[in-house]
């Protein structure tokens, strides 16, 4: 089975202005560019296979990250949430415990995708790469903080911490995919029992 590392794309105007952009195609801001710049950048042999969001933001971290890319695949599976109604507002304009709820899965904002859509094309996403790639390809996956959420939820055991930063990365391999196949039986099996 492959390895996997999905990376949160860098800060946006949007990050830095603290307004939920969700599918809006915002721009990276100057200290997202530097940030890029800071970390240790991969070559494009460093990796076999790119994924990213078809956003801009997770396009041009891309670019920016890995140096000399230029395949790379575009899936709408691992695009930013919809959260609705809340797009382009101010955070400082929502109540801090909706956001919290919202960021913990237990609240949707009005006209936003769920917590289930979200889990439920992300899930298919992963399940998709690690039948498809062999135990030997590396991939790399530029995505949206929303998206690494649903992985945690579903690939991480013991995460302590369900937001990341930009440019936070989260590697997932055999183990994590095993766990995913395991409580999904499990939560299979308890639909039919009841």
């Amino acid at each position: 089975m492959p390895s996997v590392t999905f990376m949160r794309h860098a800060e946006t105007v949007y990050n830095a202005n603290k307004i939920f952009a969700g599918r809006i195609n915002c721009e990276l801001s100057a200290k997202g560019i530097q940030d890029t710049l800071k970390i240790p950048s991969f070559q494009k042999n460093d990796f076999d296979v790119y994924y990213c969001s078809p956003l801009k933001r997770s396009i041009d971290t891309l670019k920016l990250v890995v140096k000399g890319v230029e395949q790379f695949k575009v899936d709408d599976r691992i695009i930013e949430i919809s959260v609705g109604d809340w797009e382009g507002k101010s955070k400082d304009s929502i109540p801090e415990e909706l956001v919290r709820d919202y960021r913990n899965g237990t609240y949707t904002p009005p006209n936003a995708e769920t917590t289930e859509e979200v889990d439920r094309r992300v899930t298919n996403f992963v399940t998709d790469l690690f039948e498809k790639y062999d135990k030997n390809t590396k991939i790399l996956v530029v995505t949206h903080n929303g998206v690494m959420r649903s992985i945690k939820r579903n690939f991480v055991f013991n995460y302590e911490n369900i937001m990341l930063s930009n440019l936070d990365c989260i590697t997932l391999d055999e183990n994590n995919y095993n766990y995913y196949l395991n409580n999904k039986i499990k939560n299979d099996a308890h639909e039919i029992i009841r």
